[in-house]
């Protein structure tokens, strides 16, 4: 029978791949270029973000990704924290106002 503390531990140990690949998803998303864009386009855009805490699991993680990305929004960083909330930030293009 295992203790307590092992067990955090094990859980723990079980997150760090799960972690890092969503922090290498992340970079990728940041330094990834959009072709097509001009500059006059973008400029004429303003970014709105959203961040959201989401249960720790894959399924909900999933879903809010999924319902998310289908509404236009972009992933634009994911955060672990302390391995118990996992944080994401989205966001999204809009016209900018004339």
């Amino acid at each position: 029978m295992c203790n307590e503390g092992s067990h955090e531990s094990a859980q723990r140990a079980a997150l760090v791949p799960f972690g890092a690949g969503c922090l290498l998803l992340t970079l990728g998303l940041a330094l990834r270029t959009t072709p097509g864009v001009s500059q006059g386009l973008s400029a004429q855009l303003r970014f709105e973000y959203r961040e959201l805490e989401v249960l720790p699991d894959t399924r909900s993680i999933q879903a809010v990704l999924t319902e998310y990305g289908q509404s236009g929004w972009e992933l634009a960083a994911f955060e672990m924290g302390d391995l118990q909330t996992p944080r994401l930030v989205f966001k999204k293009g809009v016209p900018a106002a004339p």
